[in-house]
């Protein structure tokens, strides 16, 4: 490709690995004869010597957000105008081959049946037509569209399916793609978000994959290789939703910013709901996980009994006490300082991505998706997804010799941080204690700024970065950029200057055990940019009005009038 990436000499390639649905039982048995994945991939070589680097793949979250989310160091920044890029300095592809993947089917390019029709930007909704159907008059709300057609037994329902489509992809990737030219044969996975449910469960199956290999065992696909795990990247993850329960209510009530969304008698009430005997979202949970490991061991998602004891945990854990805060006021639940329309990162990539022009340099079929909602209500409302997965996995991953770096912004409230150093202070590994015992130490990001802090010992990091909300690499792109380099290339993350390896019984950073005491000043308040593309999450009820009835003025896909409207105070 010539777009994005535009620094001399360095190579992108773009297309599609197609995987009959022969190699994805038995995800894939009741699609049609003939029918194949089609998973959409981007990669970026490194600017900086790719025949030696590493390479590592990223994944978007949701389930089923597209990976071109704005929430890692791209190679390159989406212009406002949707119809240019800058390049990005911070980008993650200086020193590392980077793989993007659309993943499940049904996000972003991905697909398995292509439907044409239309499409209402305003209620999100897509209408397939048949040939020779009448054409609707169309708008700027209203447009021709070709999307996955997304049959039902298409979509993927949980974790374990995504991993195994994944390791499908990766083996005809891996193997086969005829531009990977480095010598580096490590595979590293940075995932965000729902990637915290994604990345270890990926990376357990890949590692279980390489020992059905190595042991000459049956399961595996055939001519399968085993592919070098090296280093797991979570950023603003949600990984256990037992071991995070309890940092919803604590942020929400409680947070460094001094933001209180909502009063005592909530947080006693949320607080309440988590460990309520029998139906309380422990119990839920619990019970969730025990009928799922008698009745679904391989995680398929086709056990009626399983999916409801899970999707019941789903409906209070996340639904009930998780929603509680999106109920008590206007407040985003991905940055506590911007009101619920307001979107951040900007997502201009939505309209770039829906160019024709772009479309043909990227040699794809359909319109871009940057979020699937079957996808989303299959993982949430089929099988219960979020429910099932446990620490376990991400133990076993660190066990089998990969490094683990955990990132989160301090303004998230989705995957707070709060809930996510409970997960790294749970962990159960080897060297667990010593992690335990080790302090939080600043992160120097340049000379002038401290981007946050960390601990870290052995194979695990955590990271809380200042003022960055869901998705770290919009807020704080050279922070991220840092740690990501760092964590890489076996460095310590708090300065870059020390190698792990060389450091004899282990290295551990020094200070405060906990630094929850370190508050935030509260950014200035934004408007809302009610965004064309993204409708109905962006916009105010009067924006939203104007678009319908034709009054909106539009310039480059932003309502520029009526205008937005910052946060209500707390």
């Amino acid at each position: 490709t010539s777009i994005c990436e535009t620094t001399e000499g360095v190579n992108s390639y773009s297309g599609y690995v197609k995987i009959p649905k022969e190699l994805l039982h038995p995800i894939a048995s009741e699609w049609e004869d003939g029918a194949a994945a089609h998973m959409f991939f981007w990669y970026f070589e490194a600017r900086n010597g790719p025949e030696n680097a590493p390479t590592s793949i990223y994944l978007g979250g949701g389930p089923g957000t597209t990976s071109f989310d704005g929430m890692s160091d791209f190679p390159c920044r989406f212009n406002p105008d949707a119809n240019s890029t800058t390049l990005n300095k911070f980008s993650w592809n200086n020193h590392v081959n980077m793989l993007y993947i659309d993943q499940p089917l049904d996000t972003g390019f991905s697909y398995v049946s292509l439907a044409n029709g239309v499409s209402n930007l305003l209620t999100k909704q897509f209408t397939p037509l048949k040939e020779g159907d009448p054409l609707p008059e169309l708008n700027a709300t209203f447009r021709q569209a070709t999307f996955n057609e997304g049959k039902p037994e298409t979509i993927i329902n949980n974790t374990a399916s995504a991993a195994r489509t994944l390791w499908a992809f990766s083996q005809v990737w891996m193997n086969d793609f005829p531009e990977q030219r480095t010598n580096n044969d490590e595979l590293s996975l940075w995932a965000v978000s729902y990637g915290g449910f994604y990345g270890p469960g990926t990376f357990e199956y890949f590692q279980d994959q390489n020992n059905l290999i190595k042991n000459n065992e049956t399961g595996a696909l055939a001519n399968a290789t085993p592919l070098n795990l090296a280093t797991l990247g979570l950023a603003d993850a949600c990984i256990d939703t037992r071991a995070m329960a309890m940092g919803y209510p604590t942020f929400a009530y409680n947070n460094t910013f001094g933001l209180q969304v909502y009063p005592e008698e909530a947080y006693e009430k949320a607080m309440a709901a988590i460990v309520e005997p029998e139906k309380g979202c422990y119990a839920l949970i619990d019970q969730c996980r025990k009928v799922a490991e008698q009745g679904d061991p391989l995680s398929y998602g086709s056990n009626k009994t399983v999916n409801e004891a899970c999707v019941a945990a789903s409906k209070t854990c996340f639904f009930g006490i998780q929603a509680a805060y999106s109920q008590a006021g206007d407040r985003s639940p991905f940055d506590v300082t911007h009101s619920n329309i307001t979107i951040f990162p900007k997502p201009y990539q939505d309209a770039f991505f829906n160019n024709r022009w772009v479309q043909e340099e990227l040699g794809v079929p359909l319109n871009f998706t940057i979020s699937s909602a079957k996808t989303n209500l299959a993982f949430m409302l089929q099988t219960g997804d979020p429910m099932r997965r446990s620490l376990h996995s991400l133990e076993r991953v660190m066990e089998s010799g990969v490094n683990v770096a955990m990132i989160y912004g301090d303004r998230d409230y989705r995957c707070n941080w709060f809930g996510g150093e409970n997960v790294s202070l749970s962990l159960d590994f080897s060297s667990a204690n010593e992690f335990r015992s080790a302090g939080y130490q600043p992160i120097t990001t340049n000379c002038s700024y401290q981007g946050g802090f960390v601990r870290e010992h052995g194979p695990l990091s955590f990271s809380r970065i200042f003022q960055a909300g869901h998705g770290v690499g919009g807020y704080q792109p050279e922070t991220l950029s840092k740690l990501f380099d760092r964590v890489m290339f076996g460095k310590d993350v708090a300065t870059g200057k020390v190698t792990l390896a060389e450091v004899k019984g282990g290295y551990s950073t020094k200070g405060p055990d906990q630094v929850r005491d370190v508050k935030n000043e509260v950014p200035e308040p934004v408007k809302n940019t009610c965004y064309l593309m993204q409708a109905p999450t962006s916009c105010t009820k009067e924006q939203l009005a104007a678009l319908a009835n034709g009054s909106a003025l539009i310039e480059d896909y932003v309502v520029v009038k009526p205008d937005g409207v910052a946060p209500a105070p707390l």
